[in-house]
């Protein structure tokens, strides 16, 4: 890994020499990685930062194998990244998903990870992938209710899947993916645990409705059941399976795991249950308002706990940030917090007299770059607080002008335009030669897209109304007026296409607006919706995405052309699966999409050959290119150069909170 400095200022900043200049035993670790990467599988590449997760931490997970051989962890997000946390205090970043990981799960085998991502809605989906190589072994079927808990049993021969579906009891071979019948067939209940016996004989479950039920895990058949009391949340067995503890907002139960019976309740305010599967002893972390306290419950000749006993009193985090999950790695301590850090409390240091801090093992070191916008040979790169210039055969950074926390960026002529999506921000224009904004329109509704059509600007505003802004004489004019409206584009002078759902009138996901008569005439289009809509600047063709759902296995994502001369429209690429969020991008004769989302394709429309690029740490977000690079703007606010005639990453560039290019 090297850094590339702006040529005009080479600053360090006041960081670490750790945190800005990597160690050579972790550039060691880094290219060791970077290679074994390489030559495993060319697919993926994953990225060694201590950066954090741009949102919430929200699982973290250890590899319990009772001789802490292994003392990594990994830590999920509500970014959709996973990251696996070392002894070195380094993470290596690869995010497997656009939705939130609300659940993870290690296998004993050290090298998959079972994960549960989610929309908050209708997706729900476990996956299990292979560390090693950064591919998925396999997606399980799509589960109609939220899932409830993941686990593997003691071997890792299933996958113990919940849901909170009645009988939603389910079970994987780890392996393949393919549902085991006849295991937990008898349970009725949902549950929020399961846990293995060694020999993966029989199994214990928790039930958010207050029962600790045993099956045989081989038969399914119901061994004994009690009711310890409902709704704990955080379930945990400990001591060698010989006590349950749950949590509420108000408490910590403790429950002789054998016989149901209740040995403890213990006072707690939102506690944090901190306990690996071979303690003898319950850690817990309470939060006074002032300080975090860590206690334990110890194990009383395994009949009992002890009164809570204070280990170590924490210093509050700064600002508002809260931990909000933990976990035991090795005889540590490891935290996450709802701003996405990752901490540690060292063994060594409870054994301190003193009051301590958490460790942080993450830190900022990175600017989002949150939209990129082709210059000429060069690009523009958006930030929160600027707009920066640069290209790959140069490297210099050079701030252009000032952004007040614009997300998106638009290049016209020598000018840019900037805006918000799912915002009423006003648009501005920013002339670079004196790199002062200019209002130019407040829109009356929160704006989905805004397109450049030469010197109109094409709004669509809550998905009901489409505007033309003239940037020769400011005017506005409403040119369309309907409902689930998805995009549109300006073909020519008269002439609008607009994308859109087909449950709405008139029932086609595609239709044609006369901006002069407004007659709007639906195009023959099969598809639920269709979205990102490209015009050809040599051709007269249009190209977009149309998506068809269904309740059975024939869902699928097409790119399709439109001939409006002809007014035929045909499939170019497809993919057996729905993608609503994709996009399209036309640089004749080559058009790229990333429908799937894992990876950009190109498909060249002279030759008909389509072509994969390699995907970087982070699932890819918008595509620019020029004559001679392809750029690719990844979720994590990082962008991925490439030779468009390679299918491998040239380089990964993240840029740095000082201005400056940070190189993968």
């Amino acid at each position: 890994m090297k850094k590339l400095l702006n040529s005009s200022s080479i600053i360090f900043s006041n960081k670490s020499y750790l945190k800005m200049i990597i160690s050579e035993s972790v550039k060691n670790f880094f290219l060791g990685t970077l290679l074994f990467c390489f030559f495993s599988n060319l697919s993926a590449q994953s990225h060694i930062s201590m950066q954090s997760h741009q949102n919430a931490v929200t699982a973290i997970a250890s590899l319990e194998t009772g001789n802490f051989a292994d003392n990594s962890f990994f830590s999920a997000g509500e970014d959709g990244f996973l990251i696996k946390w070392t002894d070195d205090g380094v993470g290596e970043h690869y995010q497997i998903s656009d939705l939130e990981i609300k659940m993870i799960a290690r296998s004993p085998n050290g090298s998959d990870i079972a994960v549960y991502e989610t929309d908050g809605g209708l997706i729900n989906r476990v996956s299990v992938w292979n560390w090693k190589t950064h591919t998925r072994k396999f997606t399980s079927k799509r589960f109609a209710n939220p899932v409830t808990s993941l686990s593997y049993t003691e071997k890792g021969t299933y996958i113990i899947v919940g849901t909170s579906a009645i009988n939603g009891v389910v079970c994987l071979n780890s392996s393949t993916g393919t549902v085991v019948p006849n295991k937990l067939s008898n349970s009725q209940a949902i549950i929020s645990m399961a846990t293995s016996s060694a020999t993966e004989n029989s199994i214990v479950t928790y039930s958010p409705s207050g029962l600790l039920s045993y099956y045989n895990l081989r038969t399914g058949v119901l061994k004994a059941k009690f009711d310890i009391g409902a709704g704990f949340k955080q379930t945990v067995l400990f001591n060698n399976n010989v006590f349950f503890a749950g949590a509420t907002n108000d408490g910590i139960s403790v429950v002789q795991a054998t016989t149901g019976m209740e040995t403890s309740f213990v006072p707690a305010k939102n506690p944090i249950l901190i306990c690996g599967k071979f303690d003898k002893d319950l850690y817990y972390l309470e939060f006074d308002g002032k300080l975090y306290n860590l206690k334990v419950l110890e194990n009383l000749d395994n009949n009992s706990v002890s009164s809570p006993k204070l280990v170590k009193k924490i210093n509050r985090l700064p600002g508002r940030e809260s931990i909000v999950c933990a976990a035991k790695s090795g005889n540590d301590i490891v935290l996450g917090s709802q701003n996405g850090n990752i901490y540690k409390i060292n063994s060594d240091f409870i054994s301190e007299n003193r009051q301590i801090s958490f460790y942080p093992l993450t830190d900022n070191m990175y600017d989002r770059i949150s939209d990129i916008s082709q210059t000429g040979e060069s690009f523009y790169f958006l930030t929160g607080n600027a707009v920066y210039k640069s290209s790959y055969d140069n490297g210099i950074v050079d701030k252009v002008a000032a952004n007040s926390n614009q997300t998106n960026i638009l290049t016209y002529n020598d000018n840019i335009i900037l805006w918000t999506k799912n915002s009423r921000k006003p648009i501005e224009l920013i002339k670079l030669s004196d790199k002062t904004p200019q209002e130019l329109f407040v829109p009356q509704k929160i704006i989905q897209t805004l397109r450049l059509f030469g010197d109109k600007l094409v709004i669509l505003e809550g998905n009901t109304t489409v505007k033309v802004f003239n940037l020769k004489d400011n005017s506005i004019t409403t040119l369309y007026e309907g409902s689930g409206l998805q995009d549109a584009l300006l073909y020519d002078e008269n002439s609008l296409y607009v994308a859109k759902s087909a449950a709405t009138n008139p029932e086609s996901p595609f239709i044609f607006v006369d901006t002069v008569t407004k007659e709007i005439v639906p195009i023959s289009m099969s598809g639920n919706v269709a979205y990102s809509l490209n015009k050809s600047e040599t051709e007269n063709e249009i190209y977009g995405i149309r998506v068809t759902e269904s309740s059975s296995a024939n869902s699928k994502t097409e790119l399709f052309k439109f001939e409006p001369d002809t007014k035929m429209s045909s499939t170019i690429l497809q993919i057996n699966d729905e993608d609503p969020d994709s996009f399209v991008k036309l640089f004749s004769p080559y058009i790229y999409t990333n429908m799937g989302k894992d990876q950009i394709m190109s498909f060249n429309l002279q030759t008909k050959k389509q072509f994969h690029y390699k995907r970087s740490a982070s699932l890819p977000l918008k595509i620019e290119r020029n004559s001679s690079r392809l750029i690719i703007l990844n979720r994590d606010g990082s962008i991925s150069w490439y030779n468009p005639a390679l299918a491998t990453v040239l380089v990964d560039w993240y840029l740095t909170t000082e201005g400056q290019w940070y190189e993968f």
